[in-house]
């Protein structure tokens, strides 16, 4: 088991090499422009009382969003990349049962705010899944807060390397996030949420089952955030 999951974090870090173009970007991400060293905050969606989405043969999207996250974090500290997790494990960062699903809801998004507001340095990711009332839809797509404006050319990235990494026929572009979204309208760190696919749409579902893919995944998110910090 041990040996499989080596291999599996070789895989992935080879596809992230590949996807960034050389070893130098290694070197050279680790800063920002002010050669602050950043930390990258990875958030995997819900968790606990609150799974999420859920698709029609019942994956639930909050397991799937932490399998990736804790793939994207072991790939940034192959990198050298120092990581925070909003969520390490299944339970929601605040959870009350005297309170209501809302009440929860709110005191958990809160808390997330708290703990990435708490970092020198933040760089916050949040990975989540899509669903849609049409199966016909598909594809990953980044969606950047404009509460900072090194946002937009990091969902830009990672929306790149989603789409050479993981779905070349995936045409969606990196968007401005809902101004309605908690986290990306009161955090002031460059902030993304990456939307992974849709479990709407049976043939992503089926994809979004596969650990593999989840290293596919994880790697294209790494070699994004390792070139909108290198410049390119």
């Amino acid at each position: 088991m041990e040996r499989r999951l080596k291999c599996g974090i070789c895989a992935a870090a080879a596809l992230a090499l590949v996807l960034c173009f050389g070893m130098e970007q290694k070197t050279r991400a680790m800063q920002t422009a002010g050669n602050t060293e950043v930390t990258l905050v990875i958030d995997a969606g819900h968790g606990g009382f609150d799974g999420g989405a859920v698709g029609a043969d019942g994956t639930a999207e909050q397991d799937i969003n932490l399998s990736i996250a804790k793939r994207v974090q072991v790939l940034a500290n192959f990198f050298g990349v120092p990581t925070a997790m909003t969520r390490p494990d299944e339970n929601a960062l605040d959870y009350n049962p005297s309170r209501t699903v809302r009440e929860n809801k709110i005191a958990d998004i809160k808390a997330r705010e708290k703990l990435v507001n708490s970092i020198p340095s933040p760089v916050f990711l949040s990975i989540h899944l899509n669903k849609f009332s049409d199966a016909q839809y598909h594809g990953a797509q980044v969606f950047y807060s404009t509460g900072n404006v090194h946002g937009k050319p990091l969902a830009e990235q990672i929306q790149q390397c989603l789409i050479d990494g993981c779905d070349p026929l995936n045409h969606r572009k990196a968007k401005q996030a809902d101004s309605a979204i908690y986290l990306m309208k009161r955090l002031d760190c460059p902030a993304v949420i990456i939307e992974c696919g849709f479990l709407s749409n049976p043939a992503e579902e089926a994809r979004l089952r596969d650990e593999t893919y989840h290293k596919q995944l994880a790697a294209a998110v790494i070699c994004g955030y390792l070139r909108s910090q290198s410049g390119m």
